[in-house]
């Protein structure tokens, strides 16, 4: 599961994907965002028509071509990659539409005696995430299209198997994220990506409960804290 994560520089994610920015994002995408919440605009990477990479606005929480309305957007924010391949919300997009969701990092709430307490999880060496994702394209009534994007999960290791029995399907090098975006990667080779990250690829650490709350954002939401401290007050806006 996946339920926050943060995207601090696309710029920077983007580069590290060799990907560009397309002309059109959003400037708030440009900006550092420390606690992006399901059915948020955020940044996506693709291909384009001539094969590049791209990073696109998307909102996360996949809406299926089919679907009557965007109401279910925020319940399909993940997609377990055991049964995506063959579920009709998720199959035609595991087939042709495969993308890659660049990340600092993410959290989870495991529970902790009477309360959930937020942990954040990055990678061990300091390299960007890219999360496998999935995409599609509805289209309303009027014309209007929506283009949305799901996170695919897997069962956890043991790293972040203490927290949480899901993490994020992470595409741990080049020639994963290649294979994952590539038209011509047969099937058997799309699930050998679906997995998680090696033992000791992770590093997790307790955060402040500030994050609960969607309005706070700042980068002192994911630096490490001490659950016996008292909690500070709400915070609300950017820290930067």
């Amino acid at each position: 599961m996946c339920g926050r994560f943060v995207q601090k520089f696309l710029k920077d994610l983007a580069d590290a994907f060799d990907a560009r920015l397309r002309e059109d994002l959003s400037p708030r995408l440009l900006h550092p965002r420390f606690n992006i919440a399901p059915t948020a605009e955020i940044g996506v990477i693709g291909l384009d028509r001539a094969g590049n990479r791209s990073v696109t606005a998307m909102r996360w929480g996949l809406v299926p071509s089919w679907a009557q309305d965007t109401s279910g957007a925020a319940r399909m924010i993940n997609a377990r990659s055991e049964s995506a391949a063959d579920k009709p919300s998720f199959r035609e997009a595991w087939r042709k539409r495969r993308a890659v969701i660049p990340a600092d990092g993410f959290y989870e709430w495991p529970q902790t005696g009477d309360r959930k307490q937020p942990w954040y999880v990055s990678r061990a060496d300091g390299h960007p995430m890219g999360f496998a994702a999935l995409w599609e394209v509805w289209r309303g009534g009027e014309g209007e299209m929506l283009f949305t994007t799901c996170i695919l999960t897997a069962p956890a290791n043991d790293d972040l198997g203490r927290i949480h029995e899901r993490t994020p399907v992470m595409l741990m090098n080049a020639e994963a994220v290649a294979c994952w975006l590539s038209p011509e990667t047969p099937e058997i080779a799309r699930h050998g990506l679906m997995h998680a990250p090696a033992p000791g690829s992770l590093r997790l650490w307790p955060v402040t409960p500030l994050v609960n709350a969607v309005r706070n954002d700042g980068p002192d939401l994911v630096a490490p804290y001490d659950p016996t401290a008292v909690i500070a007050p709400i915070m609300t806006g950017s820290l930067l």
